[in-house]
């Protein structure tokens, strides 16, 4: 069975740092459906001013930060040593949390993309050169509500500020990662805008609401994200599923080419394939979706994901089997054995799930997902007594 997939929590990118050019403002238009999602424009989407604000208390951070350095380059060490210092911030990784800069520093947890935000306000405020960059990370899903999201992956790099009284004869860059454990690996990095990290934050709460089903919200971000950045994969792609959602098919079938014409991506033509299907153009279907099938057999978050579809679907043995897999390609990856315990859990063998939840926490990278499955055992151990 095909699933729809929703280009979700982040992103698939573009150099450059320019500004959109207007004279594509009215091509864009025709992939504009304004009339079937009334009330759009009520929708309060924040602002780039919003996005990017620093608050009172991020001010007073970065003074305190300065007070243990005197060159620029100790600067942007202190900075980030204080943004990843837990005793100072307390940053949570939470995938679902898209929050401003000023909402994640408050709140203490966000997801990538709203962590490198927030550090991004921060070195500018502080004088700091800093820019965006894409990661070339392997396709990699979760699933939410029963819905499958493709992840992916931002970074920064922040150079030391201008300062006359130091001279460098190469600047020293320091790349600064929030690696919520996926993306251990070194992959290549690209530089991206400002305006593109601005659009892939309007297509993360549009995919947001796409999940709730709220889908006035979901166009207005969406369109949002398009006029922000018509260039943006990902932006085209989620509009598409969003028309297919409300059986506009035509038009989602265009915005879903207009994504190909961009970025060639598996989602996409997955997407595509998925209304080939619903279209009776089963043939062309099978042949996209074979070829997808063939590239994606050494991605082991590719066999996590169809083990998690199964799981939604009340199959546990035949999620086992995708866990399984997946560890074969991956044995370094706790969220593939938590799934495992998950699974044994459905087929009521305590043992097995005991085990792979310390398997679990034994791969956890951080102390918070620890404890979540320190949580789980305590729990299990309770309801064996």
């Amino acid at each position: 069975m095909t699933h729809p997939m929703i280009v979700g929590v982040l992103l698939v990118f573009l150099l450059g740092c320019e500004t959109t050019n207007t004279h594509r403002y009215a091509e864009m238009d025709a992939g504009f459906q304004d009339r079937f999602f009334e009330g759009y424009q009520e929708v309060a989407i924040e602002t780039e001013e919003q996005v990017f604000a620093i608050s009172p208390s991020m001010v007073r951070f970065i003074e305190q930060r300065r007070r243990y350095a005197e060159s620029p380059k100790e600067q942007v060490q202190e900075l980030v040593k204080g943004i990843f210092g837990r005793a100072n911030m307390n940053l949570v990784y939470n995938s679902t949390a898209n929050n401003t800069a000023s909402q994640t520093f408050a709140q203490g947890q966000a997801n990538c993309l709203s962590m490198t935000i927030m550090t991004y306000a921060l070195a500018d405020y502080a004088g700091m050169q800093v820019h965006f960059q894409q990661v070339e990370v392997p396709e990699f899903w979760e699933r939410r509500d029963g819905v499958s999201l493709l992840n992916g992956h931002v970074n920064l790099r922040i150079y030391p500020g201008d300062d006359s009284r130091y001279m460098y004869f190469s600047r020293p860059g320091l790349e600064v990662d929030f690696d919520p454990s996926e993306y251990r690996d070194v992959f290549e990095s690209e530089k991206i805008s400002k305006q593109r990290v601005l659009a892939m934050f309007y297509n993360n709460k549009a995919a947001d609401a796409l999940v709730k089903d709220d889908y006035v919200t979901a166009y207005a971000y969406l369109k949002r994200a398009l006029m922000t950045d018509p260039e943006l994969p990902e932006g085209w792609v989620n509009l598409g599923v969003l028309y297919r959602y409300n059986h506009l098919l035509g038009e989602a079938e265009a915005a879903y080419h207009q994504a190909l014409n961009l970025a060639p991506n598996h989602t996409a033509l997955e997407n595509l394939a998925l209304l080939y299907q619903m279209t009776g153009r089963d043939e062309q279907a099978e042949v996209m979706l074979a070829r997808i099938e063939r590239q994606r057999q050494d991605n082991p978050y590719y066999h996590f994901l169809l083990g998690e579809i199964a799981l939604d679907e009340s199959h546990p043995k035949e999620a086992i089997d995708h866990y399984r897999d997946a560890l074969k390609l991956d044995r370094n990856k706790h969220v593939f054995y938590f799934g495992l315990a998950r699974a044994f859990a459905e087929l009521g063998n305590m043992d097995a799930t005991r085990r792979y939840l310390k398997k679990a926490r034994q791969y956890a990278d951080y102390q918070d997902e620890e404890r979540r499955y320190d949580n789980k055992l305590n729990l299990l151990s309770r309801v064996s007594l």
